[in-house]
C-alpha cells in the first residue's frame, strides 16, 4: 500500500512539475520587446516598433506600438487565450501594416485569433482571420503568426504568413531590460 502511495505521490509531483516548468516557459515571452530593424523586413514608413507581451496562465496579450517621426505613434492590441481552440474577438481599427495602400478594415472590424503554445511553451502560435476593404469590396484575410523564443531568452523571432503574401514577413525582437 505504501508503493502505490509513493507511486501516486512522485507521479503527481512529476505532473506538477511539468505545469509549472511549462507555465514558466510560456511566461518567458512576457516583457518589453524592441525590433531589430537590421534583421527584421522592413516596417516602412514606421520608424520604430516595440512590443509588449503579457501572459497570464492561457491568457494573452500582445501590445504593438508603431512610430513615425515624433507624432505619429499608433497602438495596437491583441488578446488570445492559447488553448488550441477558443477564438477570441479582438476589434480592429486600422490595417497598420500596410496603410498607404488603401486597404481598410472591413466587415465587423474585428479579428477573430485563435492561439496555442508550441515546442513545450517557447513558440506561441496564433491564426487570425479579418476582412479588409478594398476597392472591390470587402476580402477575407488569413494570418499565420508565430512568435519564436531564443534559448537564452532575449530575441523573439516572429514569423508571419498573410493569406495576401507569397512571401513571409520576419521581425526580430530583443527583450528590453525592465527600467
Amino acid at each position: 500500500m505504501k508503493t502505490i502511495r509513493r507511486t501516486l505521490l512522485a507521479a503527481g509531483v512529476a505532473a506538477l512539475l511539468t505545469v509549472a516548468l511549462g507555465a514558466a516557459e510560456t511566461s518567458r515571452l512576457a516583457g518589453q520587446w524592441k525590433i531589430d530593424l537590421t534583421q527584421s523586413t522592413s516596417i516602412k514608413p514606421w520608424e520604430r516598433a516595440e512590443l509588449t507581451i503579457a501572459v497570464a496562465g492561457d491568457a494573452v496579450e500582445i501590445v504593438r506600438r508603431l512610430q513615425w517621426g515624433p507624432d505619429r505613434k499608433v497602438a495596437d492590441t491583441t488578446r488570445a487565450v492559447a488553448d488550441g481552440h477558443t477564438v477570441t474577438a479582438n476589434p480592429v481599427e486600422h490595417w497598420l501594416d500596410t496603410w498607404y495602400t488603401n486597404v481598410y478594415i472591413g466587415g465587423n472590424k474585428q479579428k477573430q485569433v485563435t492561439a496555442a503554445w508550441l515546442d513545450g511553451g517557447r513558440v506561441l502560435m496564433l491564426e487570425s482571420t479579418l476582412a479588409l476593404e478594398a476597392q472591390q469590396g470587402d476580402y477575407p484575410v488569413h494570418v499565420y503568426t508565430e512568435y519564436r523564443l531564443s534559448p537564452d531568452g532575449d530575441t523573439l523571432t516572429q514569423f508571419e504568413l498573410r493569406s495576401t503574401r507569397d512571401q513571409a514577413l520576419v521581425y526580430v525582437w530583443r527583450r528590453q531590460s525592465a527600467d
